[in-house]
């Protein structure tokens, strides 16, 4: 198991609830996605899960190691692709992997980096100067600089044209083929159908649906995710 997560809580200091005592479990090699509605507690249980936002209660574990209390331990075997990636817009593409490359011990080969996501010819162009798809190859190219076994991609396709977005699916489907774990939030229902082996909806802090996107889909029988998941946010009141 690569990730387990056990009554996990997070209450802020103005007393809001962002997550009410969720429980998931992800299996090593699989892609699971956290599916909800803006503010239902996705990047909450990313950060938690990075070791950004410590826990208030509940039991967290990547790959055997607790957090809080041994995130050392789990900063080296996690990638993490934020909503908003911040490159550093004046250096190169190949000296943003770099960088990233020296925060860790365990490094990945930066030249076969460059080459899985495709950055070959604007390894000397300006990060500032990418497309919003090239600088999610390169985000996700940083997420890896440290051969992780863990990637969590937040929200990676928002604001990404149709051709731009498949082409990160499948980057997506060849981290699963290498053995990584991918742990996936995202608005997008087709791109959750596509590519999850398990998906968990999250509703106000509270895991409310998890299991498979063909058992999502039989339960409201539907034909898709997208329509499945819009039954469910009618049957919460989600407008």
């Amino acid at each position: 198991m690569s990730i387990e997560v056990e009554d996990l809580w997070k209450i802020y200091k103005n007393r809001v609830e962002a997550l009410r005592g969720i429980s998931f479990s992800v299996n090593s090699g699989e892609v699971f996605s956290l599916l909800g509605p803006n503010g239902a507690g996705k990047t909450t249980t990313v950060k938690i899960l990075s070791c950004v936002l410590k826990p208030t209660k509940g039991k967290v574990s990547v790959l055997g190691f607790n957090i809080p209390e041994m995130c050392n331990e789990v900063r080296k075997i996690v990638g993490i692709v934020p909503q908003e990636f911040q490159g550093f817009s004046d250096l190169t593409v190949e000296d943003n992997i770099k960088y990233f490359s020296s925060l860790y011990d365990k490094k990945s080969d930066i030249d076969e980096l460059i080459d899985i996501l495709d950055l070959k010819k604007y390894v000397k162009t300006k990060f500032k100067q990418l497309s919003g798809g090239y600088k999610r190859r390169v985000a996700i190219a940083c997420a890896l600089a440290g051969d992780p076994k863990i990637v969590y991609l937040d929200e990676p396709t928002v604001g990404l044209d149709p051709k731009s977005r498949r082409n990160l699916w499948d980057i997506v489907r060849d981290l699963k083929r290498s053995g990584i774990t991918v742990l996936l939030t995202t608005h997008y229902l087709d791109e959750a159908e596509i590519l999850s082996d398990k998906v968990a909806v999250i509703y106000d802090g509270r895991i409310v649906r998890i299991g498979t996107p063909k058992e999502l889909m039989s339960e409201f029988n539907k034909s898709n995710l997208e329509e499945a998941y819009l039954a469910l946010m009618e049957s919460l009141g989600e407008q």
